[in-house]
């Protein structure tokens, strides 16, 4: 896509070139799944394999790196270096960055404070129509008393 959209997952897809394939169908997906898997998008996405012979341990893997990404943000401090716009992406099998995430990590100390963000993804969000959060307003009118009193 041209534009990055954080709720593309929410909304089903279907691509009519694609012969047999049903297509990205959100609403097969339950409470249980972490991510979108190959019942969703009808076998399409097989990151653990599939059918008989799918990893026992996905859920796990999830999670696992769920949890290990949250014990490194609550010990180190993640400064980009450059800007969002200079990291780009490129996608092949997977979607890879194009020109690296280049980062500077400090450990953080108890008595440092978290890093002020001057409310960049606030303002990305905003940018986009979309509620700080990154969620599409419930409705136009949500939407213009929220952005009228930005």
């Amino acid at each position: 896509p041209e534009k990055f959209d954080p709720t593309r997952w929410e909304r089903p897809f279907h691509n009519p070139g694609v012969k047999g394939w049903e297509g990205y169908r959100p609403e097969k997906q339950n409470s249980f799944m972490l991510y979108p898997n190959e019942i969703t998008s009808d076998f399409a996405f097989l990151p653990f394999g599939a059918g008989k012979r799918k990893c026992i341990g996905d859920q796990f893997a999830m999670l696992e790196a769920t949890v290990t990404f949250a014990m490194l943000m609550n010990k180190f401090d993640f400064t980009l270096v450059g800007t969002p716009a200079d990291v780009g992406m490129k996608t092949g099998a997977t979607i890879h960055t194009m020109n690296g995430l280049n980062m500077v990590i400090n450990h953080r100390s108890e008595t440092n404070p978290i890093p002020e963000t001057n409310d960049w993804w606030v303002q990305q969000h905003l940018t986009r129509g979309m509620d700080v959060n990154g969620r599409p307003y419930a409705t136009t009118e949500d939407a213009a008393w929220t952005t009228s009193s930005r």
